[in-house]
């Protein structure tokens, strides 16, 4: 029962912790729509996971359903980083 309070305490911290980052380095026009997607992702995606874990889960064991689950993330997140990264300008080269 203490590490369930402590793991809730946890969460309620890093949300506030993130959201309060994601407030602070948003444009200023785009703030509200970044801080709905940043609340649509963080429950949205968290009850979603939850089903296709547990399904996946059921038909080829929890850790490979955790395992391929964790590697979509890392996936999407270093294409999304790729993506970033290329549209950035690069210093010293003028148009």
């Amino acid at each position: 029962m203490a590490l369930l309070v402590l793991a809730g305490i946890v969460n309620i911290a890093f949300t506030s912790m993130a959201q309060t980052i994601i407030q602070l380095l948003a444009p200023s026009h785009l703030r509200g729509s970044m801080v709905g997607l940043f609340n649509t992702s963080m429950l949205g995606l968290r009850a979603g996971s939850g089903v296709t874990v547990g399904v996946l889960g059921a038909f080829i064991g929890v850790q490979w359903s955790l395992a391929l689950s964790s590697a979509a993330v890392a996936l999407i997140a270093l294409g999304l980083l790729v993506v970033d990264l290329r549209s950035r300008p690069r210093p010293g080269l003028h148009a």
